[in-house]
């Protein structure tokens, strides 16, 4: 395959800018390109590979923007044979061909060809082609489609490596701002009563801060009898509302750890709309991908539509679920999934109580 120069790639990806703004526009795809590769005088070969481009792209904004109804759904992408032919058209018309169509379109004829007498009673020589050639247009080598398909997939799986890694930053963070939180009682000195913090906390935010607290009461074992911290009865939570000023102590660390849970909570849908767009990318693309990725998001598929209790997993795991279904009921299939694997793996209660905060689907 020809190597692009920096020059023409500039080029290329300025043209491509133009049709996808005369695309969003109204523009059909076709004349879209067609009319900024006659402004730009791009041959066959760049054309078929901004076409490549363009419908690619089309393709991965069509799958991580629509809806899952209108995934399935069809949508206008650019045909290279119809920009070629247009551009390239396979009889061009000379200079000498249109001026005789303007006598008359009877009398059309090409270079080289004596006009015949016109009288309206003469008989129309049949004319011979032009030229035996045709435009070809350029055919990418096999392996280009699943080198872009490829380099689109590893995109996506560094963009979801991230969401998991800033998720995971996260949660430790949380975890030392729990012991920071829970240090408040156990030190001496006066102090805000736990139970008055927690009814404060729960007017301010909310049931997410009703599960912060028992995080921050059980996380840093502050039920110890020897600390004398007492937790407010949980009918009064959240019944009225309270002063809470998240700029003294210990409310600053409240409100940071219900912003570091806000922020965990956004990562982790994030992560998971990428893994989506990433699956439907690798279904889309099956005949050009190799056999792994391809693997991973059909399991994934799979999983999703079986029922949990007929999947692959670990006895334990599946009697952790049942027990969570009979007692709530009213959890998300997904979150019970979570919390019974978090379970039956051995993490740490914290970890247990804050899957249940941001597990909300």
């Amino acid at each position: 395959m020809k190597e692009i120069s920096k020059k023409d790639e500039g080029r290329i990806i300025e043209a491509l800018e133009k049709a996808v703004k005369e695309a969003n526009k109204g523009a059909a795809p076709d004349e879209a390109l067609v009319k900024v590769a006659e402004e730009y005088g791009f041959q066959p070969e760049i054309i078929k590979r901004m076409v490549a481009a363009y419908n690619t792209s089309k393709t991965l904004s069509h799958l991580k923007n629509a809806s899952d109804e209108e995934k399935a759904g069809s949508f206008p992408i650019a045909s290279p044979e119809v920009i070629l032919e247009r551009i390239f058209p396979q009889t061009p018309e000379t200079p000498a061909k249109k001026a005789s169509a303007m006598l008359h379109p009877e009398y059309s004829v090409d270079d080289g060809i004596e006009f015949r007498a016109m009288d309206k009673a003469a008989k129309i020589t049949e004319l011979p082609p032009m030229t035996d050639k045709t435009a070809q247009a350029y055919n990418h080598e096999d392996s280009y489609a699943s080198k872009k398909a490829m380099s689109n997939h590893v995109k996506l799986e560094m963009l979801s490596k991230k969401a998991d890694e800033g998720f995971h930053h996260l949660y430790f963070k949380f975890l030392s701002e729990l012991d920071k939180a829970a240090e408040y009682w156990r030190g001496t000195g006066a102090k805000e009563p736990f139970a008055l913090v927690e009814k404060r906390a729960a007017a301010k935010f909310g049931d997410p801060a009703k599960t912060i607290m028992t995080m921050i009461h059980g996380h840093g074992k502050l039920d110890d009898t020897r600390l004398h911290v007492k937790r407010a009865d949980a009918a009064d939570l959240g019944v009225q509302q309270m002063h809470f000023d998240p700029y003294t102590e210990p409310y600053d660390k409240i409100a940071g750890l219900m912003f570091l849970a806000d922020e965990m909570n956004r990562l982790r849908k994030e992560a998971a709309e990428i893994r989506n767009v990433m699956d439907d990318h690798a279904v889309s693309n099956i005949h050009l991908l190799p056999p792994q990725p391809v693997y991973n998001a059909i399991d994934r598929f799979l999983k999703a539509a079986m029922p949990f209790m007929k999947q692959k997993r670990p006895n334990k795991t599946k009697e952790i679920y049942a027990a969570i279904k009979k007692e709530h009921p009213e959890y998300p299939a997904g979150k019970k999934a979570r919390i019974a694997e978090s379970a039956n793996n051995k993490v740490s209660k914290a970890a247990h109580v804050l899957d249940d905060v941001l597990a909300k689907e």
